[in-house]
């Protein structure tokens, strides 16, 4: 028998997030989350975006062992932008049981109905930012430490409960070159010239030198992702709470600021070197010891994740895009990266995956949202 409980206190709530990292204990190509991030992630009094979702979550047991785990959250805002009634689920990871997925399916089914929705859909968070998707190829593939790594059951058991895909995302592993393709050269030349347009080279992480840059560039996500799947736009507070938790993370290599001539910035993108392995090593904690680990992979990866990246909509076409590609791969060619992962990239940003065609590369994982009606 399967029995369903709602997280109320800190001590299920460390269980809720240490329990996938326990499923896949031996597991290579799982890497958990950062434990101290998703205490706050997790908690509506640290979570900004408590102020437009409500969240619930569930444990699983059977026999008295956490087999299950499950977030249902209620995007308010989101349900109003795309006139749906939605309850997204999020974090949902479980032993090879149907008894015990169907137990979680069902209390979220059951959360959701209670509040008035009429289809549940996910793997989706509270926000664009947060982790989304579920692994449907690409299960001997390390996971980015900002991605979901799911095992190939879990497929089986979202079909059979009746889920469709609603979104598709793929995902890229780029072979760093020895050089910069002299075709992106010229481009990210002319690119300058023709728009006026200077690259601007951060010096300092400190968070009064980043300030100036962060909210511009989050305001630059929500009008640059505001037609993608699902978006929704970050408000202040939240990117606060997002800044804080990327700037320790920062390797001032791989920020690429573009800004006009009155110092806006039109395009950005943000990578860091993989802290995966030292992550699976301290199984996600940082504290009391873990972060030596982590901060020194961040520092001698020769992975590089390619975290977020936007641009002006009306420079779409200009090629400031790949512009911010060539400095990251000038300076991942002068530390030795051998490798990019591009993250979750919708499978129709044609936009976007064309730039790997002047680069060796592979397409290594896709994931899926998956939705079904409540009744």
């Amino acid at each position: 028998m399967i029995t369903i409980k709602v997280v109320s206190t800190k001590r299920a709530l460390k269980a809720f997030i240490d329990f996938p990292t326990k499923l896949y204990q031996n597991n290579p190509y799982f890497t958990p989350y950062i434990f101290e991030d998703e205490l706050k992630n997790l908690d509506p009094q640290f979570n900004p975006a408590s102020e437009y979702c409500d969240f619930r979550l569930f444990l699983a047991f059977k026999s008295g062992v956490i087999v299950g785990r499950v977030a249902a959250i209620i995007n308010r805002y989101s349900n109003e932008k795309y006139q749906e009634k939605r309850v997204r689920f999020n974090r949902i990871d479980f032993i090879d049981d149907a008894e015990v997925f169907d137990a979680l399916m069902k209390a979220v089914s059951d959360y959701g109905k209670s509040m008035g929705m009429t289809q549940m859909a996910g793997p989706l968070g509270y926000s664009d930012q947060d982790k989304e998707g579920l692994l449907t190829f690409g299960f001997h593939e390390k996971n980015m430490f900002v991605t979901f790594y799911t095992a190939e059951y879990y497929v089986k058991h979202f079909e059979r409960y009746g889920f469709k895909v609603d979104a598709t995302w793929n995902e890229y592993q780029i072979k760093v070159p020895k050089e910069v393709p002299p075709i992106l050269e010229k481009i990210s030349q002319r690119v300058l010239e023709r728009n006026n347009l200077h690259l601007v080279k951060v010096k300092s992480k400190k968070f009064k030198v980043l300030a100036p840059y962060i909210k511009q560039i989050f305001q630059l996500m929500n009008k640059t992702y505001d037609h993608l799947y699902g978006y929704v736009p970050v408000k202040e507070d939240l990117m606060d709470m997002l800044a804080k938790q990327y700037i320790p993370l920062v390797n001032l290599d791989y920020i690429q600021l573009v800004c006009d001539a009155q110092e806006k910035v039109v395009a950005f993108g943000l990578m860091i070197p993989s802290p995966v392995d030292a992550l699976k090593r301290s199984k996600g904690h940082l504290f009391p010891f873990g972060f030596i680990d982590f901060f020194s992979q961040l520092k001698k990866s020769k992975v590089l994740d390619m975290l977020l990246v936007a641009v002006e909509p009306s420079l779409k076409n200009s090629g400031v895009l790949a512009l911010v590609f060539t400095e990251a791969i000038k300076n991942a060619v002068k530390n030795g990266i051998q490798y990019a992962e591009t993250g979750p990239e919708l499978e129709n940003n044609q936009h976007v995956q064309s730039l790997w065609k002047n680069f060796e590369h592979r397409h290594h994982k896709t994931r899926s949202a998956f939705v079904k009606d409540i009744f």
